[in-house]
This record gives structure tokens, C-alpha cells and sequence, in this order.
């Protein structure tokens, strides 16, 4: 089985923000961090605060192809986004891209119509598109119906920042509808920060397995956010690779990196 992390923030300059570690994940730091936790590859996801993310990620990637890839981040503000589109489904490595809409600020230019030719492009040349997008879940709906040939990714099962326990997956009914939209996938990215238990993390059990029997294996994928991880990588693969008892052995080898490497065409 083929380990696959679908979602790690990579960077070697700028200072994170947040809730994210401040200790950089360069390239060193990621090589031995996946060693040690048994992963075998990784999506490269470039943070914000990283004023040549795109750059640094799809640099590891010339150098480590068989390791990484990149899900490229976009401003779609840019007047010229729709291009930047086409440059990154030319660009080796770069297998997608990522719109952050997770704060009033950042939704504007969906709400404002700046990308309403970015979706049908995206379509076209078959570049999946990951959505951060808490509290607005019906965005992911609206596109999908509308673009329902266009890929899309709902970011950490469409959790909000910071939230525990019950307060975690309040929003899980809504989250569940998106599954009757067969271009929906979703990413379980570090659900174990969600939990107030310790590993393996037993209180997620009951919104997981809804998700999955909603989903199905095929359309939700692993991941570990790791740089906002906090508890042992290790724990974050062993979590869903041998701890949810309803998922079977097959269904694991979808969801632990098979999934991602068939969304992404990533051989």
C-alpha cells in the first residue's frame, strides 16, 4: 500500500501564521518527518506566508518527483488568473490548485463574480480545484452543479479553525448533502486535532463512519495538515490506516493514497 499525505504545507522562508508550527518544513524536515511517520508521498499544498511558496514546492518536486507534487495556490483576484490556470496544467509537477475562501475577505471574489471564468477553465483542462471553504459549504455545492465535469476538494471535511469535539462536525448534515454531487471529494486532513480524546482518537468514529457511508471510499482522501499536526505524524497515519473499524482493507488503500493519486493523475 502506497502512502499518500494529501496535504502539507511546505516553506523555507516567511513566518507562519496562526495555529501552524514555526519551525519551517523545508525539504529536509519533510524527507525525514515522512520517513520516520511511513508515508511514502506527499501533495504539496504552498502556504500564504511563503512569498515564493509556489516556487519552492514545485522545486522539491523537480528534485524529488516520484515523492511530491503540487496543488498550486492562485489569487483569483489577479486579472490575469485564468492564464496562471493554463500555466500551472503546463507546469511538471503541478497536478491542481487551491482557493482559500475561509474569511469574509477571501470569499469576495467568488461573491463578486472575479471567478467565474476560473471554474470552466479549471474544467477544461482537468485541473482538480481544492476549496477552503468553512461555513459555506453551499460555494462547493453551486459549482459543482454547475461545473459538474470540474474536480473539487472540500478542505478538512469543511471544518472551521480551531474547533473541538461536537462543535467540530456541527456542520455535519451539510457536509453530508454535498455527497449526492458525485464531482465532490473531501479531504480528511489531521481530524485528529478535532478530537478531545487521545489517540486513536475513538469520539470521531460516528461522524467519520457517516462520512465515509455518505461518500463511499472512493471519494474521501487522508491527509495530515502537518504543520499545524498536534499530536505524532505517526498517530495521524495509524489513526485511519488501522483504527476505523469500519473502513476495510481495501477501503484503507483508497483512502490512505490511491484516491488522491487517481484524482490527480499522479502515476
Amino acid at each position: 500500500m502506497i502512502v499518500v499525505d494529501s496535504q502539507i504545507h511546505p516553506w523555507s522562508e516567511g513566518t507562519s501564521t496562526g495555529h501552524h508550527q514555526k519551525e519551517p518544513i523545508d525539504e529536509h524536515v519533510l524527507c525525514s518527518d515522512m520517513k520516520n511517520a511511513g508515508v511514502d508521498r506527499a501533495v504539496l499544498v504552498p502556504p500564504l506566508w511563503d512569498p515564493n511558496g509556489n516556487a519552492y514546492a514545485l522545486s522539491l518536486t523537480r528534485k524529488f518527483p516520484e515523492k511530491f507534487c503540487v496543488m498550486g495556490l492562485l489569487d483569483p483576484r489577479q486579472p490575469d488568473a485564468a492564464a496562471q490556470l493554463y500555466g500551472y496544467a503546463q507546469e511538471a509537477g503541478m497536478r491542481g490548485v487551491r482557493f482559500l475562501l475561509n474569511t469574509a475577505e477571501r470569499i469576495q471574489p467568488y461573491e463578486d463574480g472575479c471567478m467565474d471564468d476560473l471554474w470552466p477553465v479549471a474544467e477544461d483542462l482537468g485541473l482538480p480545484v481544492a476549496l477552503l471553504i468553512p461555513g459555506r459549504l453551499e460555494v462547493a455545492a453551486h459549482v459543482a452543479r454547475k461545473y459538474p465535469r470540474l474536480k473539487i476538494i472540500v478542505d478538512h471535511l469543511g471544518v472551521p479553525r480551531a474547533s473541538l469535539g461536537e462543535m467540530a462536525f456541527k456542520h455535519l448534515p451539510e457536509l453530508l448533502r454535498l455527497a449526492d454531487l458525485p464531482n465532490i471529494h473531501v479531504k480528511a486532513a489531521g481530524v485528529g486535532d478535532y478530537a478531545l480524546d487521545p489517540f486513536p482518537f475513538s469520539s470521531l468514529d460516528a461522524p467519520l463512519q457517516a462520512i465515509f457511508s455518505a461518500f463511499g471510499s472512493e471519494r474521501v482522501m487522508w491527509g495530515s495538515d502537518l504543520s499545524r499536526l498536534h499530536h505524532p505524524y505517526a498517530h495521524c497515519v495509524e489513526h485511519f490506516k488501522s483504527h476505523l473499524a469500519f473502513l476495510s482493507p481495501t477501503d484503507v488503500e483508497r483512502v490512505m493514497g490511491k484516491n488522491i493519486l487517481e484524482l490527480l493523475q499522479w502515476s
